[in-house]
């Protein structure tokens, strides 16, 4: 396949990932489309998708102070569904570094926008864990080099999803050595940021662990 049909392949699936969203019978115990994970970190939902109503009664709670955090006048609020698979990696991208800034705060918007620059977003990972890998080694790297950076309890959290997202890709490579692996760092990761005192951190990552897939379903819970 060209490289230009395999993008517009690429291309056609991320609408219909987009489109179809997540598991939807939020009153029988399962989620509500989209997910406030899938939302935060992924990039590629609204925020405006987001409706209370429809999410389980457990988790509903940290999606109003979520939403409670988020002032009208944000990017997330105000963003478009991109129409091109350029503008769904920069859509994705602007995404993070907005989200940075609503978790731990406007004085982190300098080095969120150096971070998120830095993440090698793709258009889509192709089922493959090479791609959330990559952006949990740079996560990684980033606490490694900056351990005052005041991005720390995000980063934490996004290096969760990250693995788990890893994790469930290398279960459908049959990766056992690396599959085993990830799990062991998505708890230690997910751990972390449970246990953050920053109270939408907290909340996420609890969302996060409650969620029954990240990325491909069908692979198991970390």
């Amino acid at each position: 396949m060209s490289p230009l049909k395999k993008e517009s392949f690429l291309w056609m699936l991320l609408l219909v990932w987009v489109g179809a969203g997540t598991l939807t019978e939020a009153n029988s115990g399962r989620w509500a489309s989209p997910s406030l994970s899938e939302v935060v970190f992924f990039g590629t939902r609204s925020v405006n998708d987001l409706n209370p109503d429809n999410y389980p009664s457990a988790r509903r709670r940290c999606l109003q102070r979520y939403l409670r955090a988020i002032p009208p006048d944000s990017t997330l609020r105000l963003q478009k569904s991109p129409v091109s698979p350029e503008e769904v990696v920069e859509t994705r991208r602007q995404n993070l570094q907005e989200q940075i800034v609503i978790l731990i705060g406007r004085t982190a918007e300098a080095e969120a926008k150096t971070f998120t620059a830095a993440v090698p977003i793709s258009l889509e990972w192709e089922g493959m864990s090479e791609g959330p890998l990559e952006e949990a080694d740079l996560a990684r790297q980033w606490l490694e080099r900056y351990p005052a950076t005041p991005l720390r309890p995000f980063l934490h959290l996004f290096l969760a999803h990250r693995l788990r997202a890893g994790y469930e890709a290398a279960r459908r490579e049959n990766a056992k050595g690396l599959w085993s692996n990830l799990a062991k760092r998505y708890q230690k990761e997910i751990a972390v940021a449970r246990s953050s005192p920053n109270e939408l951190i907290a909340c996420l990552a609890e969302d996060l662990e409650a969620q029954p897939h990240v990325y491909l379903a069908g692979f198991g819970h970390p």
